[in-house]
Parts: structure tokens; sequence; C-alpha cells
């Protein structure tokens, strides 16, 4: 995804971005061992924040010395660009402090007797031997294993008394960045005296109106986002609206559910002139239907318009009713579940039609992306079923949509499942959404693991 915020080369901080600096850097030298937590919107400059934040402490203490620590969920990429951030901002503001200067050494960056090290917080990465004395500081917290960090980062600070800040956004409540945020908004509303006056926070938040403000074009790009995602999407919710999110309960909102009710009919064959899409999924151990989920493009709304299904025990026969289907109803895609049973369909679907097909192993990941991508098209309105023919088709789809369930994981991930019973015609409409290109899975900053 795009960085929503333009670019700019200018070590200058938005108004916004600098009073949430100056103020930390005002309470990280009053107070000692105490958790600051800090929320951008995302793509809102936290970045720049965190970085402007450890530049400030290396040349405040670069006669007297002092050690930060940076962790992020991953070392490549995301502590390594937090390091080159922070690098480009001491280059951008080198003019300031003439005969200051700044060397970086492996993943170290110092700036005379003071240092920040930056580290993977991902569980086994090896952290052991380091010590926070100006400031323990991890970005992107809400995806660092907050057991994790407690027993191997947080003693770095124990012999200094340095403070911890934790930069994010929301999550399901469970996080380290969660669990912070509601002891300090705790402890910051049981304080006597009047805020900034008598002292200072230590929960920060920024709303994206305060950023569409300052950068009218973020506006914009956030309204498109509601529109694309729906404003009760989880995403949507926990990124921008930065609310928490419940642990888990139903995916789909009685709300939801009403929207996805549609009035057009059924076709039992494709009509002239449209064009079409669908999702397969095969049935595996434990699960006894294959099910078909046609749905019509070129439309305001993606309407389902056809179901097939088999039951397990006609394995053999229903690959070359699919073919069969294939050629009818001349999907521009076919989106095919390529996990396990499914394997050898999906190839076999690949040869007679090429490029039409696409296989969709089941990844945790790429299973949460489909389930995203469903929430979106229900959340919208973009995705309508086609009107209730009382067939076994129709009830089976609308009764498993109903009962599904959903669990919020750390790194973004959406657990969805069934309750009861199967997830049959639920898994092949988000398939069917996939393959029609209206997949709007998770936008979050992620990397891969190199420990």
């Amino acid at each position: 995804m795009a960085t929503a915020l333009p670019h700019r080369r200018s070590p200058v901080l938005r108004r916004y971005q600098a009073s949430v600096l100056q103020a930390l850097v005002r309470a990280l030298a009053r107070e000692r061992a105490a958790t600051f937590t800090v929320l951008f919107p995302r793509q809102a400059g936290k970045n720049e924040v965190a970085a402007a934040l450890v530049a400030a402490l290396l040349r405040l203490n670069a006669d007297a010395g002092g050690s930060v620590v940076v962790c992020a969920p991953t070392f490549e990429p995301q502590a390594t660009i937090s390091l080159e951030r922070l690098k480009r901002t001491l280059d951008d503001t080198a003019h300031l402090f003439p005969g200051a200067g700044h060397e970086l050494r492996g993943h170290t960056m110092t700036a005379g007797n003071s240092s920040a090290v930056f580290l993977s917080g991902s569980p086994g990465a090896n952290v052991a031997g380091h010590t926070a004395s100006l400031a323990l500081i991890a970005d992107e917290a809400q995806d660092i294993d907050r057991d994790w960090f407690d027993r191997q980062f947080r003693p770095m600070c124990a012999s200094t008394g340095a403070n911890v800040v934790l930069f994010g956004t929301p999550w399901d409540g469970e996080t380290l960045l969660d669990r912070a945020v509601a002891a300090n908004r705790a402890f910051d509303a049981a304080r006597p005296g009047r805020r900034w006056r008598d002292w200072l926070p230590r929960h920060y938040e920024v709303s994206w109106q305060t950023v569409a403000e300052a950068v009218p074009a973020y506006g914009e790009y956030v309204v498109a986002q509601r529109q694309l995602l729906g404003e009760g999407h989880p995403l949507f919710r926990t990124q921008y609206l930065l609310e928490t999110l419940t642990s888990g309960g139903r995916l789909l909102t009685a709300a939801q559910l009403l929207r996805l009710a549609g009035a057009h009919e059924r076709l039992r064959a494709p009509l002239p002139g449209e064009r079409y899409a669908a999702g397969l999924d095969v049935a595996g151990e434990g699960r006894d239907r294959t099910v078909l989920t046609v749905v019509r493009l070129g439309g305001e709304r993606l309407e389902v318009v056809e179901h097939a299904a088999w039951e397990r025990d006609a394995y053999d026969t229903m690959g070359n009713d699919v073919l069969a289907l294939l050629r009818r109803w001349r999907f521009e895609r076919l989106a095919v579940d390529d996990t396990g049973l499914g394997a050898p369909l999906a190839q076999r679907l690949e040869r007679a039609a090429g490029r039409a097909i696409e296989r969709v192993t089941f990844t945790a990941r790429a299973k949460s992306d489909l389930g995203y991508g469903l929430l979106a098209a229900a959340e919208t309105g973009r995705l309508r079923l086609y009107a209730d023919d009382a067939s076994r088709e129709s009830a089976a789809c609308r009764a498993e949509l109903a009962a599904l369930q959903a669990a919020y994981l750390p790194g973004g991930l959406l657990r969805w499942h069934a309750s009861r019973g199967h997830d049959d015609y639920a898994v092949s409409l988000a398939l069917a959404l996939h393959a029609a290109g209206s997949d709007t899975g998770p936008r979050i900053a992620r990397g891969r693991r190199r420990e």
C-alpha cells in the first residue's frame, strides 16, 4: 500500500507530530521507570516521531553518554527501516549541531558518547547483553509478543530506571501495546491536578481528523479507505479510528448479514453479454462438500447468482462437472482451493483453462486475507446474495455465514471458522470475491523474519 502522507526530505515535523515529540522529551526527563504509549493512525507519521525521539535522546546525551534500545517485530525489514529513518533524521539535522558527529556501526547508531541499538522483538531472537539507560522504545508494539518483551526487554531497564515508550495502533485489547494503553489511560485519568500544567500524560493519541487538518490529502485517503472497507471493518476501526477490537465472536454482525440479502433471481445459466467469476472450495478431511459460488461482475455490486455443491463421495465425478461449468459460464477467473485434496483438481483445471485459474493455498495469512475481503464486502454492501429461493443451497449459505466465528490474532491475523457444522459455502464465497478482485485483505506493515 502506498504511503498516505507525502514524502518529505525536510526534518521539520508537522505540528501534531512536534507536539507529541516535545511532550515525550519533557516527560522522559521528568519520570523514571515509567511506560509511555503513543497511538497514531496508520501512515500518519508515528515512525518519524519515533526517529526524532531517538535522535533527540542521542543529541541531548552526546556528552554525558547513555544508551537507547529500539526494537521492532522483525529485524528485516522493520528494525532496519527504523534504523535507516534515524540515520536520515540525524543527517538532515546535522547542520544544526556543528561538530556533533554521528556514526552508524552495524545496527548501532552513535552520537558522541551516546548510542542507539536496533533489535528484533521476534521470540527467539538473540537480544541478551544490552542495557537501556536513556529509553527502551518499541515500534509497532502491538505485534511484539507481550511475554517475550517483558522477559527479554524490560529487564534492560532494571538497573537504570529508563523509561519505556511503545508506538503503534490498537488491536484486540490483549497485546503489549493495548494493555499498556489501558493502564496509562486509567493512570492519567486518576492523577490530581491539571494535565499539561501539573503533569504530562503517559498516553498520547492523534486522531485521523487531526492529521487531515494538517494534510488534507490524508483525510481524502482515510475517507476512501472507509468507503472501501466500511467503518465497521476491524482494520479501519483499529488502524484509523484507533479502536480496540473484542477478542472474538461472530465474524459478521446482524446488520452486515442483512446487507448481504439481495433481491435478484438465481441463474441456472449465464446470460448473454454478462461476465462472471467463481470460487471453488474443495472438500477435505472432515468436510463433506465441495462448493462452487458464481458471482456476476460489472455492476455496482457483486451479485452471487449460482451455487453448485457436491458431496464428498462424488469426488470422482465432481471434476468433470466443474470443467463443464467452467466452459459453460466462461469464468474470467476461478479461484480454487489448492490445499490438500484440492491440489490435483486445481492442476487439472489449470491445464484446461490456464490463466483463468488462480490456485489459492490456505495458509493462515491467506485465509485471513479472504476473511477480511468477505468482511469488507459485507460491511460496505458491495456484495449481494440471490433472493432466498428456499433451496438447500440458499439455506446452507445463509446459515454458514451467520454461524461464522472470528478471532483476532497477533500480527493482524484474522482466524475465522464455523462455530458448528461446515463453512464450505462461506469459504467458496470468499474465494469468489477474491477471484472477482474485491479482496480487501489487511494492509499491515509486516516483514520477513531473518533472525
